[in-house]
């Protein structure tokens, strides 16, 4: 829809077509800001982290013990030991080591504690110790240049240890802001009478989104297309993507595409599938509109649909994934329209939990979900390509 028709009719596209428009979406890049290592948890790099040296930098004792020059002569067992570590060994001395120190210049090996036997200031070894035993070489924990950090994960408690180790002290990171905007004037007496239904979506959107952005949850708008409009444009200046959640049904009542349309562009108003028909997707300065139902399984298949292939596009891996099974039992789809069924695994089955807009139990129980032919019936032991629910 173009710009400045918001009273146009809403077609409802068949899926595929949905999902073209959705990859043919340009999306802007993510900004870049600097973190300092030990706050970067969670954090999704700009670019490969590579460790700017060897860890170690210089070769380290493997074990507590004894640090070895060479014998003063070939095959002696007997060593003056220096009470103090000193920078460098001269041949036939030995100083005490604790594991992951340095080795001294000239030390060759490390003699363990229960293979030697102190004696005034002499070591005795129990047997000879060659060149490089209990010695990690320069590199041997991490190899210079090796990559610690990747910008298709988030950086975890070992990528951070291993920054920390390589003495890397900030890095280049590229946040993802997300803004939701509920809608509806019950849940804003809710916010300011403390009576009428809560929202249950905001908070959902919330927790599932937040292993790969920052999410934001606006104060809930009344149903008037004039603020809703204004919001999506105020949060469009701050956020990477927006989510809104109601105001999405036909008619006058459909306020948030009209909003949309108004502040932006639609890119198409619904879908040809029971739960999906109320979607939508939308741009508002050259930001993605997610447009969600204001039910909770149409807005949680609706997200995984349109919200996570955006979300993966700008952190360069899918988070959906699917899994095949074999169906529990016999179900027909008695709808007027492709329909989605929820799944959960039973002793390696998938049992339909059936569809409906506010099936909350049902997503409790539920692992994944499937579109389903209109007037078909399915058979038990029919092999299913179903998409996981992110948990």
């Amino acid at each position: 829809m173009a710009r400045g028709t918001p009273s146009a009719a809403y077609p409802l596209l068949a899926l595929p077509e949905a999902r073209r428009r959705l990859a043919a979406l340009v999306l802007e890049p993510l900004g870049v800001e600097r973190r300092a290592v030990p706050t970067a948890l969670g954090a999704w790099p700009a670019a490969p982290v590579r460790t700017p040296g060897p860890v170690p930098r210089v070769p380290t004792s493997a074990m507590d013990g004894f640090a070895l020059a060479r014998p003063a002569r070939r095959g002696s067992l007997e060593f003056r030991l220096v009470p103090r570590r000193p920078d460098r060994l001269k041949p036939g001395e030995a100083t005490a080591i604790a594991t992951g120190a340095p080795l001294p210049r000239g030390a060759t090996a490390v003699a363990r504690l229960e293979a030697a036997r102190v004696s005034g200031s002499r070591l005795r070894l129990a047997h000879p110790v060659p060149p490089g035993r209990d010695v990690h070489g320069a590199g041997a924990a991490i190899a210079s240049g090796s990559v610690l950090a990747r910008p298709d994960r988030p950086l975890d408690a070992y990528a951070l240890a291993g920054l920390i180790a390589a003495h890397v002290r900030e890095v280049r990171v590229r946040p993802l802001r997300i803004t939701v905007l509920a809608t509806g004037d019950e849940l804003v007496r809710r916010t300011t009478a403390g009576v009428g239904p809560a929202d249950a979506i905001g908070p959902w959107i919330a927790a599932t989104a937040s292993r790969w952005a920052t999410v934001t949850r606006a104060r809930p708008l009344p149903d008037d297309a004039r603020r809703i409009r204004q919001a999506l444009e105020r949060a469009s200046r701050r956020s990477d993507l927006l989510v809104t959640v109601g105001g999405s049904s036909v008619g006058p009542r459909d306020r948030t595409k009209r909003a949309v349309a108004e502040a932006g562009r639609l890119v198409f108003g619904g879908v040809r599938v029971n739960v999906l028909k109320r979607a939508g997707l939308g741009v508002v300065r050259k930001r993605p509109v997610v447009i969600l139902p204001g039910q909770i399984e149409s807005a949680v298949v609706s997200f995984h649909e349109f919200g996570l292939p955006l979300i993966g596009r700008w952190r360069g891996t899918d988070p959906r994934s699917r899994v095949r099974l074999r169906l529990a039992r016999r179900f027909k789809v008695d709808h007027r329209m492709d329909s989605t069924v929820l799944f959960a695994t039973r002793s390696g089955r998938a049992e339909p939990l059936g569809w409906g807009v506010t099936r909350y139990g049902a997503l409790l129980e539920a692992e994944a979900f499937g579109y389903f032919r209109r007037g078909r019936t399915y058979r038990a032991g029919a092999l299913l390509d179903l998409q996981r629910l992110i948990r």
